[in-house]
């Protein structure tokens, strides 16, 4: 979603109007933990198609990346030694990126096959926009060890679309169409090319703290897990502990336990569900305060303004003329 956001900005399309326009909370974007589901996915690729009118972005927005959306991950693979580690690398963290399988990397006694999974019940055109995404990731992330390095191969599953040519100039030529499967083959000695930006103590200050990363996620925060279902329900009150106990298959005095370990308790993860809807609906889709005060249930716009202040620290009317001006 980062990825996604820095490519419009690149396009000239202002992050604050991409997020209002997809209905998309800022606070949500700005937590590294954070999550969007599978058929949120889709509905962002497919606004972004929309707003840029360019069915090529896949193509286009992988040309120019911005590292800053990936990291640690993409510093790290950059200060790797050999393309090899860097690729090893990838495939250690590459579930800070996702929480599915992206890709698969196999070798034979000549060629490298990196194979990019598809994403299930992605449209037609949202698999070919995240598809060409990938392979040309692949590719500069190849470019970036060894800028004369070539492709034997830029595989895609699907028909050639009508603007080809446009993989034509990406990929120099080493695109096929309707093959079995999605992604690149390369010479395998490239794998032992040296990057040139190697620096080993910058790599393991990196891979450190990727790997405190990787433990917190892998931790599976209850605190993260409980928000996210409170965030699907938009009402004044918390919904009760029982009922989120029993979504996630525990007692409420295991799930009590589990976010006192984790050293926060159920009301404070309630109350920040609670301020993450009120100014989703605040500024991204730029309710009035009454508006957003009766989406969440409250009868009263002086209650919700009470309970936005205590939520949050402060008013609801100081937080959206900071945010919206």
């Amino acid at each position: 979603m980062r990825g996604l956001v820095a490519a419009l900005e690149q396009r000239g399309i202002p992050r604050a109007v991409f997020l209002r326009s997809a209905q998309f909370c800022p606070e949500q974007l700005a937590c590294v933990e954070a999550r969007v589901t599978r058929a949120e996915l889709f509905r962002l690729c497919e606004l972004a198609l929309d707003m840029t009118a360019d069915p090529a972005l896949g193509l286009h927005w992988g040309e120019k990346p911005r590292r800053s959306a990936f990291n640690p991950i993409a510093d790290l693979i950059a200060h790797s030694a050999t393309l090899r580690d860097g690729l090893e690398a990838l495939c250690q963290f590459h579930p800070l990126l996702s929480d599915e399988a992206s890709f698969q990397l196999s070798e034979d006694a000549d060629n490298v096959t990196v194979r990019c999974l598809p994403l299930a019940g992605a449209p037609e055109h949202i698999d070919r926009f995240v598809s060409e995404m990938r392979v040309v990731g692949l590719f500069l992330l190849l470019r970036a060890f060894n800028i004369e390095a070539r492709l034997q191969r830029a595989s895609f599953e699907y028909r050639a679309p009508s603007y080809h040519r446009e993989y034509t100039r990406v990929f120099e030529g080493a695109e096929c169409f309707e093959q079995p499967l999605t992604g690149i083959v390369f010479d395998r000695a490239l794998m032992e090319t040296v990057s040139p930006h190697q620096d080993e103590d910058t790599h393991d200050a990196l891979r450190a703290i990727a790997e405190r990363q990787m433990s917190r996620k892998q931790r599976a925060s209850f605190a993260l897990r409980v928000r996210e279902l409170l965030l699907q329900k938009r009402c004044a009150r918390p919904i009760k502990m029982t009922s989120v106990a029993r979504s996630l298959g525990l007692s409420v005095r295991s799930l009590r336990r589990r976010l006192v370990a984790e050293d926060v308790s159920y009301a404070a993860v309630a109350n920040d569900a609670l301020a993450m809807v009120a100014k989703h609906c605040l500024v991204a889709e730029q309710r009035s305060i009454q508006e957003t005060a009766y989406e969440m249930g409250f009868s009263d716009p002086s209650a919700f303004r009470r309970a936005f202040k205590r939520w949050t620290g402060t008013t609801p009317d100081a937080f959206r003329n900071s945010r919206l001006g």
